[in-house]
């Protein structure tokens, strides 16, 4: 798997991003930067649970015969052992969104659980970018953080990876020819608000950029977000923004 990561941290020194690559593996982890509130049962911070979450992840996906979703089930219940003694976890703890990507056989399978991106660039060009819709349909029908963190990891709202290992179960999976592929991108929403909240690409665009300069398309975000007028700022007017890009058409 021939692979790069671009990352940068909103905060110096506090990106809560993961992302890693391991023989035909490569996971990128958005840690959800709730307010403090939403996660009172745990003292540990966001950038510790997507970091040892990822690394977990990475490992347990080795196995072939083992789907993605039940590694990250795996992964969830180990990160939890590590500090389920010590947080009052049902209280609230750190979560993250998942993207993963493993090359086996003729097939490349991915992992999508909540609101980050995978970007896929096919043979003849064509771009799709695959993201678990449920968060922005619950934000759509909802009033209030309260009443939105309501519905994180319930039926009938939306999922992300945190403490219960009946969330991976959840994720959107799949699988795709490896023929039909060139690249796949594997991205945070701190990459995506370039289309979504700034207009300043579409999904093909952003495609490309990120494959000749991702530093120059990060570079592009922070500039864009500083000049976001007051109104339309969001609640994180930075955001750490991350992405793997994985290169297939070579094979």
């Amino acid at each position: 798997m021939r692979a790069h990561v671009c990352s940068d941290a909103a905060v110096p020194g506090g990106n809560e991003d993961a992302a890693g690559i391991l023989g035909d593996v490569a996971v990128m982890l958005d840690g959800a930067g709730v307010p403090p509130r939403f996660r009172a049962g745990c003292h540990h911070s966001v950038a510790w649970f997507s970091h040892q979450l990822a690394g977990r992840l990475l490992l347990r996906a080795q196995d072939p015969a083992v789907g993605l979703d039940a590694a990250l089930a795996a992964a969830i219940g180990e990160v939890r052992s590590l500090h389920e003694d010590q947080c009052e976890l049902e209280r609230g703890g750190p979560s993250a969104t998942v993207i993963a990507v493993r090359q086996r056989a003729d097939v490349l399978e991915h992992l999508v659980l909540c609101d980050s991106s995978l970007l896929l660039t096919g043979a003849d060009g064509a771009v799709r970018r695959l993201t678990d819709p449920r968060v922005g349909e619950v934000v759509a029908r909802e009033r209030g953080a309260e009443a939105i963190e309501a519905q994180r990891n319930r039926s009938g709202g939306f999922w992300v990876a945190r403490h219960e290992e009946e969330a991976a179960a959840q994720a959107l999976t799949g699988s795709t020819p490896l023929a039909q592929l060139r690249r796949v991108q594997l991205v945070s929403d701190g990459i995506t608000r370039a289309v979504d909240l700034l207009g300043l690409h579409d999904d093909a665009s952003l495609v490309a950029a990120l494959a000749t300069d991702p530093s120059a398309v990060i570079a592009q975000i922070r500039g864009a977000e500083r000049d976001l007028p007051t109104g339309r700022r969001p609640r994180k007017v930075h955001d750490d923004a991350t992405v793997v890009t994985v290169e297939l058409g070579s094979r």
